[in-house]
C-alpha cells in the first residue's frame, strides 16, 4: 500500500494522539486539579483518570472493530439516518472548530504574555491559522509526518528541562499523601478534562489506520506518553511551588520553569526552550483539530476539502477573537469541556447500541 493512499501507520496514529493531547492542558493542569481537590494529591487523580480512559479506549476499539467502522460519519448515518446524522456531525464539527480556535487563542495569549508583548494578537492568530492551512493541504499524512518529527523533540526537551529542575524540587511538599482521605481525590476525577482533549480523535481516525490489529496499541501508546508527562509535570510543579502558589498562578508549569536557573551552559533560563517547544505543540494541536473540522464538513456536505479549509479561516479567526481576557479564555475551555465527554463517551456508546439493534433486527 503506498504512502499516498491516505492511510497512516499505528506509530503515526500514536504520534497524532500524543500531539493532539499535548496542548494547553499540560501548562495549566497542576492548577486546575489542585484547585479542585485542595491538596497535592493531583498525581493520583491523573493516574486514576488515565486508567479509566485506557479501559474505555480498549472497550471502544473492540466495539468499533466488531462493527467494522471504516468511516465514523457513515457509521453515524447508519445509526441515526441521513438528516439527524448530519446534524450530529455538525455538532461534532463545531466542537472541533471550538478546540482549534481555543488552542490558537491560548497560544497567542502565551506569546503576547511571554515573548511578543507589543505584537497584535490578530497577527499571531492569523499567521498560525494560515500556516495550518498550508500544512493541511497534505491532509492526514502531512499531519502524521509533522507529529512524528516534533513529538520526540518535545519529549527530549521537556525531560531535559525537568532533569535540570531536580535540585529545586522538594518532594516533602507532596506529603502527607491522601491527608484528606480518598474522597477529595475521587471527587476530583472529573477535573483536568482539558488535559485529555485529543484522545477522542482516535474514534474518527479508526478507518484510516493501515493495520487494524495495531490500532489499540497505537492509541494506548499515544495516550500514555502525555499521561506520563502530565504526572511528572504535576509532581515537579507542586513539589517546587507548593499548593498555595500553584493555585495562584495562571501558567504554573511555566512559573515552575522560571523558578530555577541553570549555570554552566550557554542559556541559563530554561523557559525559552519550553515556550518554543510548546508553541510548536499548540500549532500541531490547532492544526489537528482544524483538519478534523474541515474533513468533517467534507464528509457531511460531500464538498471540496480545500474549500472547507479556506472557509474555516475566518470562522476560526473570529471565534478565537471572542474571549477578551485570560478568564474568558478559560471559560471557553469550560464550555468545550462539557462537550468533550459527549464526543468521547456518550456518542460512541449510543451509536453502537443503535447500530447493534438495527443490525440484529435485519439479521433476524
Amino acid at each position: 500500500m503506498s504512502q499516498s493512499d491516505g492511510k497512516i501507520l499505528s506509530g503515526e496514529l500514536a504520534a497524532i494522539i500524543s500531539c493532539s493531547m499535548l496542548g494547553i492542558g499540560m501548562l495549566t493542569l497542576p492548577r486546575t486539579i489542585t484547585e479542585k481537590i485542595q491538596s497535592s494529591d493531583g498525581w493520583i487523580v491523573l493516574i486514576l483518570n488515565g486508567i479509566a480512559i485506557a479501559l474505555l479506549i480498549c472497550l471502544f476499539v473492540v466495539l468499533l472493530k466488531k462493527h467494522k467502522v471504516a468511516n465514523y460519519y457513515t457509521y453515524m448515518e447508519e445509526a441515526y439516518g441521513k438528516l439527524l446524522s448530519k446534524l450530529i456531525g455538525l455538532v461534532v464539527v463545531v466542537y472541533f472548530i471550538g478546540v482549534a480556535s481555543f488552542e490558537v487563542l491560548a497560544m497567542s495569549e502565551m506569546v503576547r504574555f511571554y515573548l511578543l508583548e507589543e505584537t497584535p494578537v490578530e497577527i499571531v492568530i492569523l499567521s498560525m491559522i494560515l500556516a495550518s492551512v498550508h500544512l493541511l493541504t497534505g491532509k492526514i499524512k502531512a499531519i502524521a509526518k509533522a507529529c512524528v518529527f516534533f513529538l520526540p523533540l518535545t519529549i527530549v526537551i521537556v525531560l531535559l528541562i525537568y532533569l535540570f529542575s531536580l535540585r529545586v524540587v522538594e518532594l516533602k511538599n507532596l506529603q502527607p499523601v491522601l491527608a484528606k482521605g480518598l474522597l477529595p481525590v475521587m471527587k476530583g476525577m472529573g477535573s483536568g478534562t482539558l488535559s485529555f482533549f485529543g484522545i477522542e480523535l482516535f474514534i474518527f481516525l479508526f478507518g484510516v489506520v493501515k493495520n487494524q490489529n495495531k490500532i489499540k496499541s497505537g492509541v494506548l501508546i499515544g495516550f500514555f506518553i502525555p499521561l506520563i508527562l502530565y504526572v511528572i509535570t504535576y509532581v515537579l510543579v507542586v513539589a517546587t511551588l507548593t499548593v498555595p502558589e500553584v493555585k495562584a498562578v495562571t501558567w504554573p508549569t511555566i512559573s515552575f520553569i522560571q523558578s530555577f536557573e541553570v549555570t554552566g551552559i550557554f542559556l541559563e533560563r530554561m523557559e525559552l526552550f519550553l515556550l518554543i517547544t510548546w508553541i510548536l505543540q499548540f500549532f500541531l494541536t490547532h492544526a489537528i483539530y482544524y483538519y478534523f473540522a474541515a474533513e468533517g464538513l467534507t464528509k457531511i456536505f460531500n464538498n471540496s476539502y480545500t474549500t472547507n479549509l479556506i472557509v474555516l479561516v475566518p470562522v476560526v479567526f473570529f471565534l478565537a477573537k471572542v474571549p477578551k481576557n485570560t478568564i474568558e479564555i478559560f471559560k471557553m475551555s469550560d464550555l468545550l469541556g462539557y462537550l468533550f465527554p459527549v464526543i468521547l463517551i456518550g456518542l460512541p456508546i449510543i451509536t453502537f447500541v443503535i447500530v447493534q439493534l438495527k443490525r440484529s433486527r435485519r439479521s433476524g
